[in-house]
């Protein structure tokens, strides 16, 4: 016996209960790494990637923070590794990380204390380039080859889960973020009996994307709603029936999906959504997928003169200004989650600064709109300087220890693993507002437009209907 979470809390199932893993509408498989008797043993497997990796290591980029690389007769730096999407399709990531990386240069100038001493920093940087596999072999590099002290990850599952198998396998430190709890965690094959020894994550979960759109949706007068879901980590937690957008059905609502599983990225066709929307009249679709996927989406939905859902709310492709730009007029009302924002009240436990502060300094720096991702990034950084300033030593275990026991006050909120009701030890949930993209003259802004997630957030707007094509 395994337990697993599931709407309304922790429970027991046979370790061959497909609804246990992640499984989705229509009854999928879990996906292979579970816990339980018979199951693949996804860390054992790793272990072996790991090792190889070492033959191999691939190509980093190094950023020192506070001096230059530690050699074997120079100083004892804090060396922190970090893996970033920097090339490929999640590349827009590293325009807010190699800011973050330039602020934390300065933050850590003089260094951080670790049981009453003072040690140089440097951080490692390597590319995930996008990939699973290459986010694998990135976070074995860090670990053998750079030998690194701590090692931090975001940039979607597809960068956290591998990272952060790789630092459990070898028994490294890690912190990651910017995925829902529950993919990192089923994604894994994560057991609340036996919580993982040397890695933490913080995000949402699908239980604060859930009731943000139920709260929206409600505000449109909508009562059934389409689903689309990548065949992926992160949309297997979508579809998952014990904890994922199914579970809308306990408010009322009525969930329409074809198919028996998520589609493949870079898919060329979504006749199939389309044409079951349409037919049962759904009046919002939401789901998670990439920004190419989703134009894709978009295209076959605005094709059929005869579905105009109220809505449309998506998860990971709506992050940037950038695709919304891509999309023209047609960015204008979607709907997403957001997990931080310039509106947020709180404030970096490193620097002082304000969510807008922060905000508003990546904007001049980089010619940017903030993102989500800017506020999480900055507080990876804040959750590792506070585990190490309470670590006893810069022995790994100690370390490990200090993570667990965290309890920091973040740019995106407070961060404490283990101390939310219904999620595992290793887990610390950020709650989410609801947000909706609007045209202003030629250019998209994120509005605030529920928060019923986070009512310490102000709104920034009223939410209306997604409006219908020119």
């Amino acid at each position: 016996m395994f337990r697993s979470y599931r709407a309304g809390g922790w429970q027991s199932a046979a370790a061959g209960d497909n609804n246990d893993a992640a499984g989705g509408v229509g009854g999928r498989a879990p996906a292979a790494g579970g816990t339980g008797p018979g199951s693949v043993n996804r860390r054992h497997l790793l272990r072996w990637a790991g090792g190889a990796a070492v033959a191999a290591p691939a190509a980093g980029l190094l950023a020192a923070c506070g001096g230059g690389s530690s050699s074997s007769d120079g100083p004892r730096t804090v060396r922190i590794g970090y893996v970033v999407p920097r090339t490929g399709k999640l590349g827009l990531y590293s325009i807010v990380e190699s800011y973050v990386i330039q602020t934390m240069r300065t933050l850590f100038a003089d260094g951080i204390k670790v049981a009453g001493r003072t040690y140089p920093v440097e951080i490692i940087l390597r590319d995930s380039q996008s990939d699973r596999q290459r986010a694998g072999v990135a976070a074995a590099d860090l670990v053998f080859k750079d030998k690194v002290d701590l090692v931090l990850v975001g940039g979607t599952s597809d960068t956290a889960i591998p990272v952060s198998d790789q630092c459990e396998i070898n028994q490294v430190p890690c912190i990651s973020t910017l995925a829902p709890w529950q993919s990192w965690w089923t994604g894994r094959g994560g057991n609340v009996d036996m919580p993982f020894h040397w890695t933490y994550h913080f995000s949402w979960g699908m239980e604060d994307i859930v009731n943000d759109a139920v709260s929206m949706w409600k505000q449109l007068g909508i009562t059934k709603v389409g689903l689309v879901y990548s065949d992926d980590d992160d949309g297997r937690a979508f579809a998952s029936r014990d904890f994922g957008i199914p579970t809308i059905s306990n408010y009322g609502f009525q969930v329409v999906s074809p198919g028996n599983g998520g589609f493949e990225a870079g898919a060329t066709s979504f006749d199939d959504y389309v044409s079951a929307f349409r037919s049962q009249e759904v009046g919002a679709v939401i789901g998670v997928a990439q920004a190419a996927d989703f134009a894709t989406l978009q295209r076959a939905i605005r094709q059929v003169s005869t579905f105009r859902p109220k809505a449309l709310t998506m998860s990971k492709a709506l992050d940037h200004q950038t695709d919304l730009r891509t999309l023209g007029s047609n960015g204008d009302g979607l709907t997403t989650e957001i997990g931080w924002s310039p509106s947020h009240p709180y404030r970096s436990s490193l620097s002082g600064k304000s969510s807008k502060d922060l905000a508003d300094a990546f904007a001049k720096d980089r010619g940017r709109a903030w993102t989500t991702g800017l506020g999480f990034s900055h507080a990876l950084f804040e959750v590792a300087a506070k585990a190490l300033s309470g670590a006893a030593s810069l022995q790994k275990e100690d370390i490990a220890s200090a993570i667990r026991a965290v309890d920091a006050q973040t740019i995106v909120g407070p961060v404490a693993f283990g101390s939310q009701q219904n999620v595992p030890k290793n887990v610390a949930r950020i709650p989410v507002v609801g947000g909706q993209w609007v045209q202003v003259e030629n250019d998209f802004a994120l509005k605030i437009v529920d928060n019923s997630g986070n009512t310490k957030v102000p709104l920034g707007g009223q939410l209306r209907e997604l409006p219908s094509p020119a």
